[in-house]
């Protein structure tokens, strides 16, 4: 590890080490870790992708993967929620082209240390990204938004919403990017999240109701299909960063797990339970997962630093969406074993391995879901395009 990946996965063990102390306490309360925000933009994490001239830490995508794999050990939910705000920046940085206004963003960011939210999922769509549901009229200087986005982590303190919308009327068919400021009329947030895990990230509903926005809000437009390098460097930051996040928990459950058996010593036996063929084999099992996935999400990101230009078509989408596909299903897998080895003291409240255990599952759901990644995955290895129809 460089001397630069060192210290900025020094600042994410700081913060994990602080939040760790929080994190049972909001995920049973289902309450909004604000504290964590602030903490990250005191350090700077925040801006951990923003180039330095702007403020930021400077990271690349291996920075990324490594400083939130880290962070999840800590606190997963806080983990997450961030990460809708760094995998936009961390594409939007890579793809700029130095024009003024990229830099009076960047700004916003790193020195002003706004917060960028999502507006992506909705209910008519689930979690896949592609033709959205919410739309975009034009009207004269100004675009209309009207639509219904939900799981947008982070809400409490968005400042500057990213609503992901259809053209109307546009030919071909394409979508785009609004950046609408917190506060626009029409902007309405409903406390709508109650879940099974990663209950601190209050990705709560965005009603966008005849929101009206000048037309500079507009980031940017592109075609509704065609997998383009917009499409594969969106999925770049963020189907890895999501693989380092849930490998974290992953991470932190194992270790839970050997300090339990290290330490547990049923009164029949001579030693703790570590000595046990069952609890090594399981702790076999659970490493050898983890590790896979460090090297293949790892492996990914530095290809993708060094060679970009080879992550093309729907063949460079599917090497971004494997690393996603393979640690989600690692981490369930690996944290599954490690309950294995801790047993009926896994479900108490008291320990934290109840809620790696449900904040895990969490995984598999982002984009792009088991389903979706295997049909990608499968299709390429085939040779048959995503495009063809029939589809079955």
């Amino acid at each position: 590890m460089s001397s630069r990946h060192e210290q900025l996965v020094a600042i994410a063990a700081e913060l994990a080490a602080d939040f760790a102390s929080r994190a049972a306490e909001h995920d049973r309360d289902n309450s909004f870790p604000a504290e964590n925000v602030q903490k990250m933009k005191d350090a700077g994490y925040t801006a951990l992708l923003i180039p330095e001239k702007n403020g930021g830490l400077g990271g690349d995508l291996e920075d990324f993967a490594l400083c939130q794999e880290q962070l999840a050990q800590g606190c997963a939910a806080t983990t997450i929620a961030i990460n809708m705000h760094l995998f936009g920046l961390g594409s939007m940085v890579e793809r700029a082209t130095g024009r003024p206004e990229e830099s009076f963003f960047f700004d916003a960011i790193g020195r002003a240390k706004q917060i960028l939210g999502g507006g992506i999922s909705e209910p008519e769509t689930g979690g896949d990204w592609g033709h959205f549901a919410t739309r975009a009229r034009r009207d004269g200087a100004t675009y209309i938004l009207n639509g219904h986005k939900t799981f947008t982590s982070l809400s409490p303190v968005i400042d500057l919403f990213m609503v992901m919308a259809t053209i109307e009327d546009s030919n071909p068919i394409s979508a785009a990017t609004f950046v609408v400021p917190r506060g626009t009329p029409g902007l309405e947030l409903i406390e709508t999240w109650d879940a099974m895990g990663m209950r601190a990230t209050a990705s709560h509903d965005l009603v966008i109701k005849d929101v009206r926005v000048p037309t500079i809000a507009m980031a940017e437009q592109r075609p509704v299909g065609p997998v383009n390098e917009h499409a594969i460097s969106l999925f770049s930051w963020f189907g890895i960063s999501v693989a380092a996040t849930y490998t974290g928990i992953a991470i932190a459950a194992l270790k839970f797990t050997k300090e339990f058996a290290d330490r547990l010593k049923p009164f029949a036996m001579p030693r703790p339970i570590k000595y046990l063929p069952g609890v090594q084999f399981a702790i076999a099992e659970a490493e050898a997962l983890i590790a896979q996935s460090r090297a293949l999400y790892l492996g990914v990101a530095r290809d993708y630093i060094h060679d970009r230009a080879s992550f093309k078509g729907e063949a460079g989408l599917a090497r971004v969406v494997m690393p996603k596909y393979v640690a989600t299903n690692n981490a369930i897998r690996a944290v599954d074993y490690c309950m294995e080895v801790v047993g009926a003291h896994g479900m108490l409240k008291k320990f934290p391995m109840e809620r790696y255990f449900r904040d895990v599952r969490a995984g598999v759901n982002h984009p792009l879901s088991n389903a979706r990644a295997r049909e990608l995955l499968g299709k390429v290895a085939m040779g048959i395009g995503l495009a063809e129809s029939p589809r079955w």
